[in-house]
């Protein structure tokens, strides 16, 4: 501030406003009606410089999110590919055990069993829940209801 060379600026306000900035600066650290304008006013042109780079600082805030968050994800993908796999073994080990134990009639009937499942499953995974209506919703969270004791 000492380096700065300062001009005058005029201002003209109210007889109301001047005596409520006396009383502000008495009850402030400013020293004077002049130097608590000043701070108004720096205080409001940085305002104005975090308003103009809104955008520059969200990207850089999401950056910083992604890279915090990049490796959970990660974590996660590798855990749903497991669990994955190891339902599609069991799905299929099933499969094989009632090939083995009930013949084919019973294996026949659970491949039928289970292309009406992952043609249920595969039609709602790609629905948008966002925009179902209610019904859809309501047949969405109840496919596996009877296999559930709910």
């Amino acid at each position: 501030m000492e380096d700065e060379k300062l001009e005058k600026l005029t201002i003209r306000i109210s007889k109301e406003k001047k005596e409520e900035l006396k009383k502000l600066v008495e009850k402030s650290s400013y020293n004077s009606i002049s130097e608590l304008a000043r701070a108004g006013i720096d205080k409001e042109l940085n305002i104005q410089i975090y308003k103009d780079n809104l955008d520059f600082i969200i990207k850089e805030l999401d950056k910083i999110i992604d890279a915090k968050l990049n490796p959970f994800i990660k974590s996660q993908r590798k855990l749903t590919a497991k669990y994955l796999r190891t339902s599609a073994i069991n799905t299929y080990l099933l499969g094989e055990l009632l090939d083995k134990l009930l013949g084919d009639d019973m294996h026949k009937q659970f491949i039928n069993m289970l292309t009406n499942a992952r043609n249920k499953a595969n039609y709602y995974i790609s629905r948008d829940t966002e925009n179902m209506t209610k019904k859809d919703l309501y047949d969405f969270y109840t496919i596996g209801e009877i296999y559930r004791n709910e």
